[in-house]
């Protein structure tokens, strides 16, 4: 089986070229792309897909254009980019063209909207460039109808909703599962598990989740749903480590062999390492 971790941040250690935010969210363990690569070999992952952490860089995603241009042979990119700044456009068709960026995270604009124009304005570019949009609107629930207005109007764009809205077993819990339920019904939306770990109220191996995931992954089959690891572990998965997070799904969930093929790898493959589909002219 081939295992794709499709949510892991990473962090350089060389702060004077690639400077921070002015009050971080440090990884409070060693998380460059060398260290990720560390764990995923322990742990069996082939491939990954770093995704840009705004809590550490902010909109500057220098670290992730680098390493994924470094490291094209097991990793691609997810780039976080300002929808409010025309000039993103051309950093994401650079990021696109001569990094192997195979990604966006759509972040609302700075009114908090998902369906305006400038976020439409980005993410019609990621459309037209050929690659995945992870939508990032954290538990904001009301702006789930705005996120389906954008997917039928954005006819062809793959949106992999990040933490499944951070669904959680202590809040919220009903309604998240019942807007991932109304996503679901669109084609081209996935839903990312990471909400395993993060989203518990127990220690690892997180029963509270397990039947809540279940939900998700039966709504929008496993061909739709993909693993990530939430790397640097010390800081976003509280206390349970970059194997446990893979081993929730490998162990814990009861899935099938099928399954586990598909949420652990092949999504993912297909995703974000498929055959890249051309710029349209």
């Amino acid at each position: 089986m081939h295992i794709v971790d499709a949510h892991p941040h990473i962090y350089s250690n060389n702060r004077n070229k690639y400077p921070t935010i002015s009050d971080p969210w440090n990884p409070g363990e060693p998380a460059t792309a060398e260290d990720l690569k560390l764990k995923m070999n322990s742990a069996g992952v082939e491939r990954a897909v770093f995704i840009q952490t705004g809590t550490f860089y902010g909109w500057d995603n220098r670290y992730i254009l680098d390493s994924t241009r470094q490291f094209a042979d097991w990793a691609t990119g997810v780039v976080t980019l300002n929808p409010d700044d025309e000039r993103h456009l051309e950093i994401l068709e650079e990021a696109v063209k001569n990094h192997s960026v195979r990604g966006l995270r759509g972040t609302p604009d700075k009114n908090g909207n998902i369906n305006s124009k400038n976020v439409q304005r980005l993410w019609a570019k990621a459309r037209d460039l050929g690659i995945v949009v992870n939508c990032m609107v954290m538990d904001d629930l009301d702006l789930v109808p705005q996120i389906e207005e954008l997917s039928l109007e954005l006819d062809g764009l793959r949106i992999v909703i990040d933490h499944c809205l951070m669904l959680n077993s202590t809040r919220k819990t009903e309604s998240t599962l019942n807007c991932m339920k109304k996503l679901s019904r669109l084609p081209n939306l996935y839903a990312k598990l990471t909400s395993g770990t993060h989203g518990s109220a127990r220690v690892y191996p997180h029963e509270d989740m397990h039947g809540l995931l279940k939900q998700v992954i039966d709504t929008f089959t496993p061909d739709r749903c993909v693993w990530g690891s939430n790397f640097p572990n010390a800081l976003w998965s509280k206390g349970t480590s970059y194997a446990q997070n893979l081993s929730l799904f490998t162990d814990e969930l009861g899935l099938s062999q099928t399954d586990k093929t598909a949420i652990l790898g092949k999504t993912a493959q297909l995703l974000w390492f498929g055959e890249h589909i051309p710029a349209r002219p």
